[in-house]
């Protein structure tokens, strides 16, 4: 079960009553049922999603800690939460009362007054009646008229079309409220006047809607809401059972703190002890194990010791280097023997660091049948990602674990593992193994909960192996080419740096947004385009569409984008040669994209650019092995192909199994000639409306693109749809059991949890919707890559081929092969690319050779 909304609930209450003491109280939620606004106004909230299953679930949770609080809980049938407090709050004030309202919604600024405020516990802001005038711009008791002509998106009142909220501020300083308004429509001119006729009645039912109801008939007397002191014992009793040990008083942290002392953490002093522990651990369940190494790279980091946790609250440690003696090599053989035994079960955080780790001292890691990791990841990809050790045990321990600098120090005094006492290290890592064993079984139920347990099994888990392979193998890199292309970038820079300043007629900070942006909206006196909250936004957007009006925009996009190459590409990948393999060896990341596309850090090779001059030069200091050579394979469409699948548009699946150029099609559909007619220009417009539909794109987004109006673009959008109908209806299912189930899958059952769908705001669920649209294909484009790069690992290994997976990019796998083995594993790679997922329509791909990426490519 999940927790999050119990433990958000528990600090929330917590922190609304640090240091207060109210006489009176009540928790007040919305009772079953529909309320008498949805008698006023059908569409009342209609476009809400329901409740996830997995909020609903922990809702008696949070009624059970309420009533630990000893705090009353009241729920009136017809009504709405905020009715019951405005009753509550109308009657404390008859009594001589104070209030103050706990939440974070606008209706109740309503209700604001002398003894009124309104806390927001979520921004930490208190209001009182000069923050709801700077907020919203009105005094309190002009809240309900201003939301009457604004409409609330969240509650789904329309408000008066056109008037919006700076519009019904100026109305209302001038005549009040609705009634004065409405009572001197003679006075306004135009739309404004037109529109607040026509729509005279709605205004009037919005601002029905919006009021809250202060005399609901409660069944409680205001005197029977008396807070009383909490339940310690049941509040302890409750965070126990839910595992919130942060939230323990501090008697119980304490208890619980003595009963874990009981806890059998050991540091070994002899190989002797190690052998008789090794042999003691089970076959049955698996043990967790935990590296401890130097630095952030299982790449460059030596091995120092590791923590082993056959089961809660017992682990042992076992060093290898230590300041005051480590068991060194023979320790490493003994723990050789059971790390590359399959039939030892072993459970590991982020098994892949690990597999890289051991196999630069000769060990290969078998028996892995869990990874915290991964499995949290296939459970919920967007709530905890990275998905670290930290992140993990938070949620479902509700702990904390010390992170490495709790031993190693920080700054200046920062010491090495090596430099610290065996029991120190011991202690930190048998803790961090212990937390994985007693975690993983929860995280585990989870996955089975939601069947991503085969994913993990036949994808995941095996392919980290592959990834782990990649890593070690790195790709070679020229590094005299990066040198020369650094330097020519540097003389390039100094050569825009002079001319952008001759342009602004002085010298500044060319690489200063602040600078930047006096010299071209003060000095230069450029139109602003869009403002951020510490001035103006001179962001690459801004700079594009000011290209019209001054020559510098276009000088200072060049120079960002040279500065970008030079210090996130030429440079990073200088230094990230290892000095030992002469070799870069980036870290594929499984966990970092919601998508499920894989991720290269330290560096990042996915961004390097494609087309252009620069980045080809870039891809040209890829080199393979001496003698060897560069395979590049790239799969042609494949996303659009992925929507032909899903979609089954008749006209999408003829186009591919014709072998036709897609866009070229499109382009015929959109400006309505035949495909041998159309321009390349009218090409490249039907390419971008193609791509437009898998991103979600609408008419505002792809008219910014295009550089059209936006009825130009909205234009296009309707007459692809009327060409591709089929995609319009996927769509709309995607989306609609999106809404309906809160996730979406990919074609391998691939979960993506998607939590804007159940947001209150409207902007957000729009995002959340696009998600939505674009993760069925883009993750599916990521779990064939995924099965690709499984079989071909396999197929080289059964051919006895030498040749190397180097990189993973979007839909391009890049390799090396010998001389002799390129043709063979040509046809390897295009038979595992183009057989891939029984799709309804070819895949098709683009195999190239050279002697480096670039030429490949």
């Amino acid at each position: 079960m999940y927790t999050n909304a119990i433990f958000g609930f528990a600090v929330m209450f917590r922190k609304m009553f640090a240091g207060k003491t109210p006489e009176l109280g009540a928790v007040v939620f919305d009772a079953p049922g529909p309320t008498f606004r949805q008698e006023l106004y059908e569409a009342y909230k209609a476009q809400r999603p329901p409740m996830p299953t997995d909020l609903r679930e922990q809702l008696p949770w949070i009624d059970r800690l309420v009533t630990a609080h000893q705090f009353p809980i009241l729920r009136v049938p017809g009504y709405e939460a905020d009715d019951v407090i405005g009753t509550l709050t109308r009657q404390a004030l008859e009594a001589g009362h104070e209030v103050m309202i706990v939440a974070g919604d606008k209706d109740f600024a309503q209700l604001i007054g002398p003894r009124v405020r309104m806390v927001d516990t979520l921004r930490d802001v208190t209001y009182d009646a000069e923050l709801v005038r700077k907020k919203w711009g009105v005094r309190p008791e002009q809240i309900i008229d201003y939301l009457a002509l604004v409409g609330d998106k969240v509650d789904n009142v329309p408000g008066v079309p056109g008037i919006g909220a700076k519009g019904a501020v100026a109305l209302l300083e001038r005549y009040g409220d609705l009634a004065g308004i409405l009572a001197n429509l003679d006075d306004l001119k135009g739309r404004q006047e037109q529109t607040l006729r026509d729509n005279r009645e709605l205004a009037q039912l919005c601002r029905e809607l919006v009021t809250i109801d202060t005399a609901v008939p409660l069944a409680q007397e205001l005197a029977s809401l008396r807070v009383r002191v909490p339940e310690t014992s049941k509040l302890n009793e409750l965070y126990m059972e839910l595992q919130f040990y942060s939230l323990l008083t501090e008697d119980a942290a304490q208890a619980l703190s003595a009963a874990g002392d009981d806890t059998d953490y050991q540091t070994l002093d002899s190989t002797l002890t190690l052998r008789t522990r090794l042999d003691a651990l089970p076959n049955t369940t698996p043990v967790a194990v935990w590296p401890v190494h130097e630095g952030s790279s299982a790449m460059m980091g030596a091995l120092v010791g590791v923590g082993l946790a056959p089961a809660p609250g017992e682990a042992f440690y076992v060093p290898l280097v230590a300041s005051d003696g480590g068991l060194g090599e023979g320790a490493l053989a003994l723990l050789r023997g059971w790390l590359e035994d399959s039939a030892r079960l072993k459970v590991v955080h982020d098994s892949k660091r690990l597999r890289v780790l051991l196999a630069r001292y000769g060990v290969s890691l078998s028996g892995v049948v869990a990874d915290p990791r991964l499995e949290s990841f296939l459970v919920d990809p967007t709530g905890l990602v990275p998905h670290r050790i930290d992140q993990l045990v938070k949620a479902f321990l509700q702990r904390t674990v010390p992170p490495a600098k709790s031993v190693l120090g920080s700054g200046k005094k920062a010491r090495r593992f090596a430099e610290l006492a065996a029991s120190v290290t011991g202690a930190w890592a048998c803790q961090r193994a212990d937390v994985v064993v007693t975690m993983w079984p929860q995280i585990r139920e989870r996955l089975e909960e939601v069947d991503q347990l085969p994913h993990l099994q036949e994808v995941d888990l095996p392919l980290s192996e592959v990834l782990a392979t990649m890593e070690l193998a790195g790709v070679r890199v020229e590094p005299t080419e990066l040198e020369e292309m650094s330097a020519e970038f540097r003389a390039t820079l100094l050569q825009l740096e002079a001319e952008i300043w001759r342009q602004a007629g002085r010298e500044f900070n060319v690489a200063s947004p602040k600078q930047l942006g006096v010299v071209l909206f003060e000095e230069l006196n450029l139109p602003v385009i869009k403002r951020t909250k510490t001035g103006y936004s001179t962001a690459a957007e801004v700079l594009e569409r000011l290209t019209r009006e001054h020559p510098i925009a276009g000088l200072l996009l060049q120079h960002r984008k040279l500065a970008k190459l030079l210090t996130t590409y030429t440079e990073v990948l200088r230094a990230a040669i290892n000095p030992v393999t002469g070799r870069v060896h980036p870290t594929f990341q499984q966990t970092y994209a919601a998508t499920g596309r894989l991720i290269s850090t330290n560096p990042d090779i996915q961004k390097t650019p494609v087309r252009t001059p620069e980045g080809k030069r870039i891809r040209r200091a890829f080199i393979p092995a001496p003698g060897w050579r560069i395979i590049s394979a790239d799969w042609s469409q494949i996303e659009l192909r992925l929507l032909a699948h899903f979609s089954s548009d008749p006209n999408l699946l003829e186009a591919f199994a014709q072998d036709e150029d897609v866009h070229r099609r499109t382009a015929a559909e959109l400006f309505g000639c035949v495909p041998e007619a159309v321009t390349d220009a009218q090409r490249s417009v039907a390419k971008t409306v193609n791509f437009a539909t898998i991103y979600g794109q609408g008419a505002t987004a792809l008219g910014q693109r295009l550089g059209l109006k936006r009825t130009e673009a909205k234009g296009y959008i309707s007459r692809y749809f009327q060409a591709y109908a089929g995609v319009r209806e996927w769509l709309d299912r995607t989306i609609e059991g999106a809404l309906a189930s809160g996730y979406v899958e990919t074609l391998l059952g691939r979960r993506r949890v998607i939590p804007e769908l159940s947001s209150n705001s409207a902007m957000v669920r729009q995002v959340g919707m696009r998600m939505a649209a674009n993760t069925p294909i883009q993750g599916s484009a990521a779990d064939l890559c995924k099965l690709v790069m499984l079989t071909l690992a396999k197929r080289f290994q059964t051919r006895g081929l030498q040749t190397r997976m180097l990189l993973q990019i979007h839909d391009e796998l890049v390799f090396e092969a010998a001389p002799d083995e390129v043709d063979a594993s040509c046809q390897l790679i295009r038979e595992a690319m183009e057989s891939v997922g029984d799709l309804r329509v070819p895949l098709r791909v683009h195999i190239g050779v050279g002697a480096n990426w670039a030429e490949a490519h």
